[in-house]
């Protein structure tokens, strides 16, 4: 796991999302990074939603938690796809192709349980995953983009 945890941290596509995280490299995160499995919890209901509904066709080798949050990773690239921050903040890289639409800066702005109102600063193809009508799809299709 700490290999794993090392590569994430280290693979430059996953930096702006662990700034906006605010995870700090040198605090201890091996504590804190489990799989999913070992770290169910029934009071981590966006996690559920992210990794047992929305995830469905994800392999469950991918689901992670890591300090409170819910990520979903490629462990071949370490390139981090889709998260839960709170109660229920679902985040994901979008394929913009595969879903046949653009990225614009309405799908980067919206309101969650968690006040979180605008994500642009994560960059390009981070989107709310409430704005979209099929998120087993389009994480599955957002999986595939780590691939590349």
């Amino acid at each position: 796991m700490k290999e794993l945890l090392d590569k994430v941290l280290k693979n430059p596509k996953n930096y702006t999302l662990i700034k906006f995280l605010k995870l700090k490299i040198e605090d201890n995160l091996i504590q804190s990074f489990k799989t999913w499995a070992d770290s169910y919890s029934v009071y981590n209901e966006g996690g559920c939603i992210l990794f047992e509904d929305y995830g469905a066709f994800i392999p469950e080798e991918n689901k992670f938690t890591l300090s409170g949050y819910s990520l979903m990773l490629n462990t071949n690239t370490a390139e981090i796809f889709a998260v839960n921050i709170g109660r229920f903040s679902i985040f994901f890289k979008c394929n913009f192709i595969k879903s046949g639409i653009e990225d614009t800066p309405d799908l980067k702005k919206g309101y969650t349980f968690d006040c979180i109102t605008d994500i642009s600063e994560l960059g390009d193809n981070w989107c709310f995953m409430d704005e979209f009508d099929n998120p087993k799809d389009e994480l599955k299709w957002s999986f595939e983009l780590t691939k590349e």
